[in-house]
């Protein structure tokens, strides 16, 4: 038995690099050599206090991409680079029928309730009870850029249910990796105005690479002021809340364009997702309050799109490399904010 390093999650701050097993190549799917594994929040929340999806021991790790080192499926062959979508879904259920294959009733998630690419190799499953998604990387894209494909999917979910389009004007709370790609697609598909703003002083300043058209300090500024003088008095259409800990509050909802959108990309923590607020202001203003969890297998295929065709130069999120031997640093430099997206490349 050959085996490889692997990043083991055995409960909740207990996050060793140890020995495991190589995994076999799964039936018509791939077996991938891991070459760049971003660290997402989920990831920090899983290693520091857990997950309600998440199944002990666990390899985490769900943002990724690789070379093809196996194959038993005629769509992809051997040293084929690849990106790696984590969600796994049955393909049967009236939610995958319908296309919303990130809510399939048997859905599986590679980092959560089975091994992710926190390792050296990876097993993606691409026919069977449940099944993943893989797409090709184009030429000129780097592994690094390629696995924050799926983050990227998770903001085109929470653009296209929002219905953000040419002219608006958008607000993002929240100035992190999760922000500034919400900004970056936002202006792909034509909004007016963006605006960013995080309580943060630093990720204010990491921020200015996305070339928003105001970055507001939410703690020291108020937003509806800025609103009402930036956009003449009409409002914002569409408000992606990209941080949990800013909530929908009766500031934000008096800042609200007419028909505009409300987005709650980001989840709450449990104490937060019962705060009350006035429904008369969604009622009068026509307004809508959308949710946004993950993304599909289509939308991670046109994200890896955009990537490949430089519309989002996911490149500027990359903001530290790190071994998987450095993984707890790694998680700690996310954790703490210092900097974007951190990326473990080598294995």
């Amino acid at each position: 038995m050959e085996y490889m390093k692997a990043a083991l999650l055995r409960a909740p701050g207990q996050l060793e690099v140890e020995d495991v097993p190589i995994p076999p190549c799964p039936p018509s799917g791939i077996l991938v050599e891991v070459k760049a594994c971003a660290i997402c929040t989920s990831d920090v929340k899983m290693a520091k206090s857990g997950h309600p999806a998440l199944v002990y021991p666990r390899i985490l790790g769900h943002e990724v991409s690789g070379v093809v080192v196996k194959s038993r499926t005629r769509n992809f062959r051997e040293k084929e680079r690849v990106q790696i979508f984590p969600g796994l879904r049955c393909g049967r259920c009236i939610a995958c029928q319908r296309g919303a294959d990130n809510q399939c009733k048997h859905i599986e998630i590679l980092g959560f309730s089975r091994e992710g690419g926190m390792a050296a190799f990876l097993a993606v499953p691409l026919k069977g009870p449940v099944y993943g998604s893989v797409n090709s990387i184009s030429e000129g894209v780097s592994f690094e850029e390629a696995a924050l494909a799926e983050p990227l999917a998770c903001c085109l979910n929470a653009q296209e249910r929002s219905l953000v389009n040419s002219g608006d004007t958008v607000l993002i709370m929240g100035a992190g990796p999760m922000g500034c790609l919400n900004a970056m697609l936002a202006r792909t598909k034509g909004a007016k105005r963006i605006f960013l703003a995080d309580v943060f002083e630093k990720r204010r300043e990491t921020a200015a690479f996305v070339q928003a058209d105001l970055i507001i300090d939410p703690g020291r500024e108020d937003i509806c002021q800025i609103v009402r003088k930036e956009t003449k008095g009409w409002g914002i259409d569409v408000l992606i809340l990209a941080s949990s800990e800013v909530l929908p509050g009766p500031d934000l909802l008096e800042a609200l364009a007419f028909r505009g959108r409300i987005c709650l990309f980001s989840g709450l923590s449990a104490g937060d997702v019962l705060q009350p607020f006035d429904l008369n202001l969604i009622h009068y203003k026509e307004a809508c309050l959308i949710g946004a969890y993950g993304c599909t297998a289509d939308q991670n295929t046109k994200a890896c799109e955009l990537i490949s065709s430089k519309k989002i130069k996911v490149k500027e999120l990359i903001s530290k490399t790190i071994s998987l031997t450095g993984i707890q640093e790694g998680i700690d430099y996310v954790a703490e904010r210092k900097g974007m997206k951190a990326v473990v490349t080598e294995f």
